[in-house]
Formats: structure tokens, sequence, C-alpha cells
């Protein structure tokens, strides 16, 4: 079924071949789109939350500047909010950096794959010629 028809000059191996290399190639290529447009939702779900506290600032100024609240105690709780925020910048990072090294360790593993099937595809081919002569030799 391999066999090169004789009109056109293509084989199964070549249709596969082709048709798999196209699919992979439409693929790669909606990548950058892909990326992009999660970037500018996740981009756009930020400001969202900024403007939301931005505004609820305006008004809670408002209310708070008015309650006369002791500087020694917004001191403190500004300190305390400092060091929660300082924290949660350090998991942020903590994350990106765990992200990371998990997409690095499956780009090693996906390398390992790679040079597993073209050394078994290399001792295929050794086995395969070396069969196709037996079979030639018979002929």
């Amino acid at each position: 079924m391999a066999k090169k028809s004789a009109e056109n000059g293509i084989s199964v191996c070549d249709i596969l071949k082709d048709n798999t290399t196209k699919v992979i190639r439409k693929l790669e290529s909606q990548i950058p789109q892909n990326i992009q447009a999660y970037s500018d939702l996740y981009t756009h779900y930020l400001h969202l939350l900024d403007d939301y506290f931005g505004t609820c600032y305006l008004w809670q100024k408002q209310y708070f500047d008015r309650l006369g609240l002791d500087s020694k105690a917004l001191n403190a709780i500004n300190d305390y909010w400092n060091t929660v925020t300082d924290l949660y910048c350090t998991q942020i990072d903590m994350i990106t950096n765990a992200q990371k090294s998990n997409i690095d360790t499956r780009e090693k593993m996906i390398d390992m794959c790679d040079q597993y099937i073209h050394q078994a595809l290399d001792y295929y081919g050794k086995v395969f010629s070396q069969a196709l002569s037996k079979i030639n030799e018979k002929k």
C-alpha cells in the first residue's frame, strides 16, 4: 500500500507526512494569537480590579478621613498591609518560578523522548534494511 503510484509519483507515506506537517504548522501559527488573546484578557481583568479599587478609594477616603483615626494606628495598619503585600508578591514570584521550572522540565522530557525516538528509528531502519536485503537475496 505504501508503493508510489506510477501516475503521480506519490506514496501513502507522502500523504501522511505532508498532511501531518500541514496541521502542525497551522497549530504553530495560532500560538502567538492565542497567547496574545489570553494576555490581553488577563490585562483587561487586572485593569478592571485596579479601576474597582480606585473607585472605592474615592468614596472610602471621604468616609475614613472624617473618622479621625489615630496616625499610630494607621501606620501600624499600613505596616501590616505592606508585609502582607510583600508576602503576596513573593508568592507570585515563587509560582512564576515553579511554572517556568515545570515548563523547562517538560521541554527536557520532550528532548529526551525525541532522542529516544530517533535512536529507535535508526535501529528500526538498520533492522528493516537487513531484512529487505535478505528478502532481495532470496529473489
